[in-house]
């Protein structure tokens, strides 16, 4: 197996489980930070797969959104 193979395998079972565990405990605090690293890992996961033949633009616009999420979900997570 190569080794970007096993990142995505290993991304993308990380991203289903803090889903699930993010999901199923919702109120409890722990919970909104799984969700928080799933959101974190499906944006490094999209940008480790379909990034690397993105043009500039593309790359601007992939920045503002995970910005833009990563800063929402923090919100959500720690100050809300």
């Amino acid at each position: 197996m190569k080794a970007s193979k096993f990142r995505l395998t290993y991304r993308i079972i990380l991203i289903l489980f803090a889903l699930v565990y993010g999901i199923s405990a919702y109120p409890n605090g722990w919970s909104r930070f799984a969700l928080l690293i799933a959101i974190i890992a499906a944006f490094m996961t999209f940008e480790d797969v379909f990034m690397k033949k993105a043009g500039k633009t593309e790359r601007i616009i992939f920045v503002i959104v995970f910005a833009l999420a990563f800063f929402m979900m923090f919100y959500f997570v720690f100050l809300a």
